[in-house]
């Protein structure tokens, strides 16, 4: 999933416009949100789960899905994590 995918969904699950949204993620203006939509500013950790749960989606599939994306090197990492995570396996 793309940022700009999540934060569109976002706005229609939540029924939350731009600037709440921005808001609620500590921005002063909903032109932040805009700069992570197109690409000029990389969302945090923080962001990208806020922006899953206002999607009701679950944060750490998406954020997964994310990063997993940006640093292709690392998607093994995320995808054992997860697998981990659902098999109930909470030692390393």
């Amino acid at each position: 999933m793309l940022i700009a995918e999540l934060i569109a969904l976002a706005k229609v699950r939540s029924g939350k416009s731009q600037k709440v949204m921005a808001e609620e993620m500590g921005y002063t203006n909903a032109a932040q949100v805009s700069k992570l939509a197109t690409g000029v500013k990389a969302p945090d950790a923080s962001e990208i789960m806020y922006l899953a749960q206002a999607a009701k989606m679950q944060p750490i599939e998406v954020l997964a899905d994310i990063e997993s994306q940006r640093h292709p090197e690392l998607a093994a990492v995320w995808k054992t994590t997860l697998d981990r995570m659902r098999a109930g396996v909470t030692s390393l």
